[in-house]
């Protein structure tokens, strides 16, 4: 009977005592070093553990780096001597970030893991991601605008990637987006929003914007056949619309409102519309340096007893804005039929007259003292 357990006692020792570490065919134990987890998402600014397992030998002090930096540092991220990951306060231009264990008595030896960094303000969208099977992180993002606004918590910036999105790739248009979304793209020449188009109204619009404290950047807007508007929003307090392409559209933007709100339009280009911006009802948008040209009607149509604020002195509160060659025979640049005095100081006209800027305006001159006269100048 002695014989019989020996065996057996001595082959749980051996599996006790790390047994099963493999050999080398001199017979030598062989050393490994694996590092757990091989994989993990970590948000900024957050820790993970990493534990170095060393076999072969009793030597197991390891050495971390973090992308081949001993300790790594603050674009990667830090690693200290027990293994614990503190991932940066920003994504840096990689998309995920490797973690080494090597052991200290043998450098030969050593184990690869990979950080997938977490962004918990943004939520990502690409053409190369999945609304079904994403997470909307930086390495698994959504497909569509549309599914990260259904994912959206307050805080968060939608950021788009480059490419097209649009019916094909499953936008469902007019994208509506709420009270305090931020949608940026890569850059208005590189991430394009094109929606069907097919009415001058909000059904018709690539971006519905019907709440507050909204801001859409970055971004090149446009419908498909020509006829819809690139943004249209109400009421629009504390929404900011910059640094767009917009265009060709039947409208640019469409900015209405009750009770006087103040949205900001700020360095967009507005180009190829048949109108660059419609204001309407008695909203105020600030509007500070855009560039509106080539559209076939109006640079700006002003509708109702809206009174958009394009300069009001010469001085600190000049326009900046761009408009030119905009309605037949380069005619009008502004179509004011609001009954209110519209400001219009510190902007370029680029006329052929630029003595007779008051030739392009449609004001109280030309309707008889139906609307309001738009200045260019303090008066």
């Amino acid at each position: 009977m002695k014989r019989v357990l020996f065996p057996g006692l001595l082959g749980l020792l051996l599996w006790a005592c790390g047994g099963d570490e493999t050999t080398s065919p001199g017979g030598e134990t062989e050393i490994t070093i694996s590092v757990s987890p091989g994989r993990a998402i970590v948000d900024l600014n957050q820790q993970q553990l990493f534990r170095a397992y060393v076999f072969g030998t009793s030597q197991r002090d390891v050495i971390w780096y973090v992308e081949d930096i001993q300790g790594g540092d603050d674009t990667f991220g830090t690693i200290d001597s027990s293994g614990i990951y503190s991932a940066p306060s920003a994504e840096p231009d990689i998309d995920s970030i490797k973690v080494t264990a090597i052991l200290q008595v043998d450098p030969a030896k050593y184990d690869d893991a990979w950080v997938f960094l977490s962004d918990p303000t943004k939520i990502y969208v690409d053409t190369s991601g999945s609304d079904t099977e994403g997470t909307g992180s930086k390495s698994n993002p959504y497909r569509t605008i549309t599914h990260a606004l259904t994912q959206w918590q307050e805080g968060q910036i939608i950021e788009v990637g480059l490419g097209t999105f649009d019916l094909e790739g499953g936008e469902t248009f007019p994208i509506q987006v709420g009270t305090g979304v931020v949608i940026k793209g890569v850059d208005k020449d590189s991430t394009f929003v094109v929606g069907p188009g097919g009415s001058h109204g909000e059904a018709g619009s690539v971006f519905s914007v019907t709440a507050d404290v909204v801001t859409i950047s970055r971004l090149s807007i446009s419908t498909e056949d020509s006829n819809g508007i690139g943004i249209w929003f109400l009421p629009g307090f504390g929404t900011k619309i910059q640094s767009n392409h917009i265009g060709p559209n039947y409208a640019g933007i469409f900015a209405s409102g009750a009770n006087s709100p103040r949205p900001t339009i700020e360095n967009n280009v507005i180009t190829g519309d048949s109108i660059g911006i419609v204001t309407s009802d008695d909203c105020e948008p600030i509007m500070r340096d855009n560039q509106i040209t080539d559209c076939g009607l109006y640079g700006v149509q002003i509708l109702d007893t809206s009174r958009p604020d394009m300069g009001v002195n010469d001085t600190t509160g000049v326009g900046g804005n761009t408009i030119q060659d905009c309605g037949p025979n380069n005619h009008w640049l502004v179509y004011n039929l609001s009954p209110d005095t519209i400001m219009a100081i510190g902007n370029s006209w680029v006329l052929p007259n630029p003595a007779d800027n008051d030739q392009f305006i449609y004001d109280d001159e030309e309707s008889g003292g139906s609307s309001g006269p738009v200045l260019l100048e303090n008066q």
